[in-house]
């Protein structure tokens, strides 16, 4: 039977490429996909075989930023969700399923079917054992702008209870008992991993023809490669860093890949030595399959890309989350931080040199590696999609 399937992604990298062959999953078995997500991400939606569906968006929202944190917030997220809302009336689908980061705006679409709800988290997940919210407090952000008026949450969630569920109370809206929740890492990496119930499927992350592990050769001179990389955030606007990076490995018998996500003009960074390369994006698990380590801010893609092809870490963090994401790494063995205050060339290169020959850190990275592939990624996340189908 042909399923309908509507999954509700945050427009941003992070959110919508972890979720990329799960979608072209669902359509190569022959269900109907539809996909809200922003404008920017329509191509790479619709380059799966699903239906891209455009949210409201605001004017003058360069990278989307508005967009997410209008999706993310509570009554902000009512504009936004309007064509979405549309389609589960006109076109109801078998299986609602959203970006848990949005999970406020996917409660509300949530209360308008009576379809199976997923959840799809590409982070930690949360429960009574382990909040990630909480981990995250543990960082606190410095704020670049002036808040003449600070976001009142509470007051946010009054005004959306009373346009959505007059009556109701915060508890009994956002309760999310029914979904069922996938976690796209690999079980043994999540924070209080054992007491996470039947109801969360670690599936690890979902490579496939989205995501080819193709696209990058390296030189034939047999040396080893690093790959360095700060991803997609506003955080990898940091040309300073990728000229230490360069510097580091100018007179070593290194390859050096470095990926500037959008942030960095390549020509800012002045004459590269020959032995490294940068470029603005390259599909870094093409990379990583042939690297001896890896230096990224420790975003939870990149780290997943890491676990996947097996490669030591070295993380400078950005923010929050990165550092929550980091802790967890450096527990287990799998690589080491570097603070971003204590960065120089030299730094650089001898953290790298050192998690490179650390047979220790190499044997853990590839049982971590192995137990990734184990989670099934991609097919998996399918089978649960479509099995909370089949219990309708």
């Amino acid at each position: 039977m042909t399923r309908h399937v509507v999954l509700c992604t945050l427009p941003g990298y992070g959110h919508v490429t972890p979720v990329l062959d799960v979608l072209g999953e669902l359509v190569r078995r022959g269900h109907r996909v539809t996909v809200a997500t922003g404008s920017a991400f329509a191509d790479r939606i619709a380059a799966t075989g699903a239906r891209p569906l455009g949210y409201r968006e605001p004017g003058d929202d360069p990278g989307s930023h508005r967009l997410a944190a209008a999706l993310t917030g509570a009554s902000s997220c009512l504009a936004p969700l309007e064509p979405v809302r549309k389609l589960l009336a006109d076109d109801p689908p078998d299986v609602l399923a959203f970006d848990s980061t949005m999970w406020i705006a996917g409660r509300v679409l949530a209360h308008d079917v009576t379809c199976p709800t997923v959840q799809l988290s590409a982070c930690f997940a949360s429960n009574e054992h382990y909040s990630l919210p909480a981990h995250v407090a543990r960082y606190p952000a410095k704020s670049t702008v002036d808040d003449d008026e600070p976001y009142d949450f509470l007051a946010d969630l009054n005004a959306l209870l009373a346009a959505e569920a007059p009556g109701q109370t915060a508890e009994q809206f956002l309760d999310d008992g029914r979904d069922h929740k996938l976690v796209l890492i690999p079980r043994d990496f999540q924070y209080a991993g054992e007491t996470f119930d039947d109801r969360h499927t670690f599936t690890g992350p979902c490579f496939g023809p989205q995501r080819p592990l193709t696209g990058w050769e390296p030189p034939s001179n047999g040396n080893p490669v690093l790959l360095v990389s700060l991803g997609t955030s506003a955080f990898n606007d940091q040309p300073d860093f990728f000229r230490q990076c360069a510097s580091a490995f100018a007179d070593l018998p290194w390859n050096l890949v470095m990926t500037l996500g959008g942030g960095v003009d390549p020509t800012s960074l002045g004459t590269l030595p020959p032995n490294v390369e940068a470029r603005q994006w390259v599909p870094h698990p093409a990379v990583l399959r042939h690297a001896s380590a890896f230096v990224t801010s420790a975003g939870m893609g990149s780290v997943m890309e890491a676990f996947y092809c097996g490669t030591p870490l070295v993380l400078v963090p950005m923010h929050g989350e990165q550092e929550v994401n980091t802790e967890r790494v450096v527990e287990l063995g799998l690589g080491v931080r570097l603070p971003r205050e204590d960065l120089t060339p030299e730094s650089i290169r001898d953290a790298v040199l050192a998690v490179a020959a650390d047979e220790g850190i190499g044997a853990r990275m590839r049982a971590m590696r192995d137990h990734t592939h184990e989670g099934g990624g991609a097919v998996t996340a399918a089978d649960r999609i479509l099995g909370a189908a089949k219990r309708s």
